[in-house]
């Protein structure tokens, strides 16, 4: 094989360089090493920036290490002659990624010295290891190394898994090379002949899991190259159990074995050098060894990749498409050799990498003219059977979900190629629609089936609307993946809610079983988020649009095209009603039940929700935000049993509460009881049950008992703390008077810990003293439960209530320094809505922000300067971002702010504090 161009450059470059250091020890010129190193590095940079190949680079760097470790080897063996060390037979051999020729940048450097001896390491080859491992270290290498001799070698391979899969690369370098063959022929003999079962059994378990850990799917939106589903260690799986079987490192032993045909070889095998030139640009854009494409590096290296913005789309989308699709194509073959495995039985052609499993008969049953089982796969009898009759291609899609089968390779490849079948007209074709309509009122069914479909790209051919989401990344801090495999993972997690068992779920699974005909459920979800496909802010408007060209193709009824349109159109809104507004307040119920007009679209909404919340990511759906869900649709659900009476019920409630607070406490509680439901604002009644009720007035009274006996901090609050672990926050209750910036004064104090705010609520009372009660979280979404951080927020808050003059600013760096709190991956803009027709009696402020430590004492802070009450609010935290509303009154005459020129003032000084830290300015 003829010598590359490159590598005669470095060989000629290192016999000029490293050649005539005479028996000098390789440490003793490193500087001659580090330059070499220097120029063969930048030369091997321009290469890839001109284009080179993931393999070739890879290859080249492997190539450029091999040359000075064999000089190293050289130079260091002449020095210890030199100094009269008694020789002893080495050899120095590559392991892993490196034994088999494949060095991204910053990747590891495996190598082992192998030697004979069976005492005492020798003076020769101690030297021997110190000059190869200081010069690698010094040089900037991270080294992987051992010293072994043959039988140590095979013992620990068959100890562990990692090591015996880094011999089974090794590759001979320098020293002497009939000791490598020897090591070579005894790895195979002890530790692959007869231990092939063991091996491919904990490769497959070991797949399994790694996937489980690193997303369990390819369109994660921040994929791992390495180890995600379809990454580099799937392809690289194969190699290692084909070489158990065949004695190869090569795919070529898996063609035309029912594993791999030539047409899937070459995808897998362009796949995987795109992997590999895509690690090499990340080693290159960090600077370090890393593997996790972050979302905020991929416009970055798209650019440097030279792809170019198309459509009005960014660089990086072009360029995670092409991630998506050659790891698809990797991932493909890993899942058809996992079913196999799985299923625990071989046929003839799949026999040649589970030889030790049972070999069954291959038995066909046939399914009219079209199809046969075999092995429970779907199977085509005839190579043109689609092009005969294209129906047959949603037929086996039925068939596959009435028969719980998979498809065969075979018949997936031919629907892949058959999609020109799937025209305008098989669209709107009455036995496709069918056949459609009918896989979607499966309950508990549908999800298998169009991932399926998904999987051949029928799906989006079929329903384009949907297909033009596929491998779409979606630039929003909530989402882990992509927008299609988002849509089929909320898919799955509403089929999953026809069996659960799980505590949490029953409420919703009672609600599914209750929904006569799931297919509009399923096809609101399959199309919920189709506007982000065109760019549509908000998307929702859009995706209704498309869901109304759908209804029309599939011919749905009227009112299941108006349920379609509704919860499209509405996907989002009890979410967001449910974080942003009041609860408690009337208005907000009566609006969301105009909006969903009868019961039957609120469960589906409610199930939609879930599916939805659950589908973008475990941030996405709290303890927090289901109890807020489940209390807006809980009294929706009553406002639409009986509309003319829910006012009047809240009335009589008000009164009927009264009376059992009475009950619960002593006679002596009479006047207090009084004053409390005159005192107090309705809303307070709306959004306390009968338990918190009386516990606020235990705390009122211990509050006004501190006053009047004159203990020693009269003026201080009292404190009340409740953990809420079903619910997923900590209740922090407290009484004191009505005094200025008191709600930023409680946030700052939140802060200093840290803890997160999800609501606060102040109630004023009428005799000048006020109710707080704050919902909080630990920075990891947990409820708090550390008394020390109760204390912290106890001694901080009553420091600020004592000291006007008290600085919250240097309590707050001081846990900005300490917490450990990540920026959100994605940037997005800062927004301010003031709002004044939503709501009767107050004006809206809606905030958006990225979240940090001190944002919302510093929203508050800047609040209060400008003399506005805050009566309500809704504070949302989470994915890193600020979601918060602010119910607002002016001060100056408990009114709207109606005029213009001061809600531009407001958002503009809102604006500076958000930005530039209020805290730094308020004190």
């Amino acid at each position: 094989m003829r010598m590359s161009r490159h590598l005669e450059q470095v060989l000629a470059h290192a016999e000029n360089r490293l050649a005539n250091t005479g028996t000098r020890r390789p440490t003793e010129v490193l500087p001659l090493y580090k330059k070499f190193l220097k120029v063969e590095e930048h030369r091997l940079r321009l290469k890839h920036q001109a284009g080179g190949s993931g393999r070739e680079i890879c290859a080249r760097r492997a190539e450029l290490v091999d040359i000075l470790l064999q000089y190293v080897f050289s130079a260091a063996t002449a020095a210890a002659r030199e100094n009269g060390r008694a020789e002893v037979r080495l050899a120095l051999i590559a392991l892993g990624g490196y034994g088999r020729g494949e060095l991204n940048p910053f990747s590891d450097i495996d190598v082992m010295l192998l030697h004979r001896q069976r005492d005492e390491i020798s003076p020769h080859l101690e030297e021997m290891v110190n000059q190869v491992l200081y010069l690698l270290w010094d040089s900037g290498f991270k080294v992987g190394h051992s010293t072994r001799s043959i039988k140590e070698a095979i013992a620990q391979a068959n100890r562990d898994m990692r090591t015996k899969t880094a011999m089974l690369e090794s590759r001979f370098l320098a020293g002497d090379e009939e000791l490598a063959g020897e090591f070579r022929a005894q790895f195979r003999s002890k530790c692959v002949e007869r231990y092939e079962r063991e091996y491919v059994e904990m490769r497959m378990q070991d797949q399994v899991a790694r996937h489980k850990k690193f997303g369990d799917s390819v369109y994660l939106q921040e994929p791992n190259l390495k180890s995600g589903c379809g990454g580099l260690r799937d392809y690289q799986n194969l190699l290692w159990i084909t070489y158990f079987k065949e004695g190869s490192l090569s795919t070529n032993q898996l063609v035309g074995k029912d594993w791999l045909s030539e047409s899937d070889q070459r995808r897998i095998e362009r796949a995987y050098d795109f992997l590999l030139r895509l690690r090499t640009d990340l080693h290159y854009a960090t600077g370090r060894a890393t593997d996790v494409l972050h979302i905020n590096l991929q416009e970055q290296i798209a650019k440097r990749l030279h792809y170019s913005p198309r459509n009005g789309q960014l660089r990086s989308d072009a360029l995670m498409r092409d991630y998506y699709d050659n790891t698809r194509n990797i991932l493909r073959v890993t899942e058809r050799i996992t079913e196999q495995f799985v299923r625990g039985y071989v046929t003839n052609k799949t026999r040649s990498l589970f030889s030790f499993l049972p070999l069954i008969r291959a038995d066909k049953t046939p399914i009219g003219d079209s199809f046969f089982i075999r092995n429970k796969q779907l199977h085509p009898a005839l190579r043109d059977i689609f092009r005969k009759d294209p129906e047959q291609m949603m037929r086996a899609f039925e068939l596959a979900l009435e028969r719980a089968l998979d498809l065969s390779p075979e018949l997936a490849d031919l629907l892949s190629r058959n999609l020109g079948q799937v025209t305008r007209t098989y669209q709107y074709a009455r036995g496709p629609r069918t056949i459609f309509k009918s896989i979607l009122s499966q309950k508990g069914k549908v999800g298998r089936i169009l991932r399926i479909m998904h999987r051949v790209d029928f799906l989006g051919r079929y329903i384009p609307e949907f297909g033009q989401l596929t491998c779409l990344v979606q630039h929003e801090f909530l989402h882990r993946y992509t927008a299609d495999e988002h849509t089929l993972v909320c898919i799955d997690k509403l089929d999953a809610l026809a069996e659960t068992n799980d505590p949490k779920l029953i409420a919703y699974r009672k609600i599914f079983e209750e929904l006569e005909d799931p297919l509009v459920l399923y096809l609101a979800l399959l199309l919920h988020d189709s506007g982000k496909a065109v760019g549509a802010r908000p998307h929702s408007e859009a995706s209704a649009l498309f869901a109304q060209r759908v209804a029309t193709r599939l011919q749905l009824s009227s009112e299941e095209r108006k349920s379609l349109i509704l919860l499209v159109d509405h996907h989002l809104t009890l979410s967001r009603i449910a974080q942003q507004r009041n609860l408690d307040d009337p208005a907000t119920v009566t609006e969301l039940a105009h909006i969903v007009k009868h019961q039957k679209n609120l469960n589906a909404l409610m199930l939609l929700t879930l599916a939805d919340g659950q589908g973008t990511s475990a941030e996405a759906w709290s303890d927090w935000k289901e109890s807020l869900v489940w209390q807006l649709f809980h009294q929706t659900s009553r406002y639409l049993a009986d509309r003319k009476s829910y006012d009047e019920q809240t009335r009589i409630e008000r009164q009927s509460l009264q009376a059992a607070v009475s009950e619960k406490l002593s006679p002596d509680y009479a006047e207090e009881i009084e004053a409390h439901f005159e005192f107090m604002p309705d809303h307070y009644f709306r959004a306390s049950d009968l338990p918190e009720i009386v516990e606020h007035l235990k705390l009122f009274r211990s509050f006004l008992e501190n006053v009047s006996t004159g203990r020693e901090l009269p003026l201080a609050p009292v404190i009340k703390w409740k953990v809420v672990p079903e619910q997923g926050h900590t209740v922090m209750t407290f009484c004191t008077w009505e005094r200025e910036r008191l709600l930023a004064k409680v946030a700052g104090s939140f802060s200093v810990v840290p803890l997160n705010i999800l609501s606060a609520d102040v109630f004023p009372r009428g005799d000048n003293v006020v109710l707080g009660v704050f919902r909080v979280c630990d920075m990891n979404a947990r409820p708090a439960t550390d008394p020390r951080d109760f204390t912290l927020v106890e001694q901080t808050l009553r420091r600020a209530l004592e000291d006007e003059s008290f600085h919250f600013l240097p309590l707050i760096e001081k846990a900005k320094r300490q917490s450990r709190r990540l920026a959100p991956a994605i940037e997005f803009p800062t927004r301010i809505a003031i709002d004044n027709r939503t709501h009767p009696s107050y004006t809206l402020i809606e905030i958006q922000a990225p979240d940090r430590l001190g944002l919302l004492y510093d929203v508050l802070n800047c609040l209060d300067r400008e003399n506005i009450l805050i009566p309500l609010s809704r504070i949302n935290t989470q994915a890193g971002a600020a979601i918060d509303t602010l119910y607002v009154v002016d001060g100056a005459n408990h009114a709207k702010i109606t005029d213009s020129h001061r809600i531009r003032m407001i958002q503009q000084h809102l604006n500076n504090s958000i930005l530039s830290g209020g805290a730094a300015k308020s004190q």
